[in-house]
């Protein structure tokens, strides 16, 4: 059982940082954005949050509980927004093709991420845990986490896997209730038609792609702070949880809400390498790692392949994902 709970409380962390990132690529791709550089948008935004919170924590003796949150989750969404704004200004101002725009973006935040926490680090790898960091996004529900078995479950995690729950509960009520959602979900699908009613398809466009890679930029931030507790080492892998996020997205069929389960068993999928092999008692086969660990990537195959059989437009992508828009061909 304690293994169980080992592994639920894993997946749910990894979901929550899953669920948030792919939340914001749904974003991009509702605006008709393939953004493939999520991977580099988390990896430099986590390195981001961790030095404004390091330089905090060290230029204070008692440092506030309130600066730390703000300078963390502020400093990852506007790591992510600037991204985005660059990202805009290539895909819809200049209508360069967002499969290569997408995966350079990827490979600079990486690289310019790893750069960057050298530099700060005087050519250090690994970095110091932040205690204070650790303690405020690490600390469970008072009173509830005490509840054995069940409070271990769903109440002993950080805050921020409650408030990810709520941003996918909004942000499935924005698609299917605001007239702004509907509209941005028009744009993805036909922009000429958008344009054609009056929708300013580039400010749509713009606003969306930023708010989605600012909730990308969160998602490292939550891996910086809450799975790995505060500290920082330039061989992490957050960007193998973005091409996991960018996965997901197919995964959920395009509709955050889905996220709610869909992330979590991402999440579970992932780490049954670590647990699985010994609760069946699987020994001595040296490729059971990486067999299981294709898990989430061989279920995402399979439902893009059940999707793509059935033909039902609500299991489709945007219809002009990918495609830059031409205003004068209208």
């Amino acid at each position: 059982m304690d293994t169980f709970i080992t592994w639920f409380t894993f997946a749910v962390v990894y979901g929550t940082i899953l669920s948030i990132s792919a939340c914001g690529e749904i974003i991009n791709e509702k605006a008709g954005h393939l953004n493939l550089g999520i991977p580099g948008i988390m990896y430099l935004s986590g390195v981001v949050s961790y030095i404004a919170t390091k330089a905090y924590e060290g230029a204070v003796e008692e440092p506030l509980v309130i600066v730390i949150i703000l300078l963390a989750v502020l400093s990852s969404l506007l790591t992510g927004a600037l991204i985005g704004l660059l990202y805009s200004v290539f895909a819809v101002t200049f209508r360069c093709n967002q499969n290569v725009l997408g995966l350079s973006i990827a490979a600079f935040g990486v690289g310019f991420g790893k750069f960057l926490s050298l530099v700060i680090g005087a050519g250090s790898t690994t970095y110091p845990k932040l205690a204070h960091a650790n303690d405020i996004f690490n600390a469970g529900l008072p009173f509830l986490k005490d509840l054995g078995v069940v409070g271990d479950l769903f109440f002993n995690y950080g805050f921020m896997t409650y408030v990810v729950i709520i941003i996918l509960v909004v942000a499935m009520f924005f698609f299917r209730r605001t007239r702004i959602g509907l509209n941005l979900r028009s744009i993805g699908e036909s922009p000429a038609t958008a344009d054609a009613v009056g929708l300013n398809v580039s400010r749509y466009k713009y606003i969306a792609t930023m708010i989605g890679c600012s909730l990308a930029g969160l998602g490292g931030m939550i891996y910086v702070m809450q799975f790995s507790g505060a500290s920082w080492s330039t061989n992490n892998s957050i960007e193998a949880l973005g091409w996991l996020a960018v996965a997901l997205v197919i995964f959920v069929s395009w509709k955050p809400i889905h996220l709610l389960w869909g992330a979590p068993l991402f999440g579970f999928l992932f780490w049954a390498y670590a647990y699985l092999p010994n609760m069946l008692s699987i020994n001595g086969f040296t490729g059971m790692t990486q067999i299981i660990q294709m898990l989430p990537y061989l279920v995402t195959i399979v439902v893009l392949i059940i999707n793509s059989s059935r033909k039902k437009k609500e299991n489709q992508p945007p219809a002009s994902l990918g495609l830059p828009y031409f205003r004068e061909e209208r």
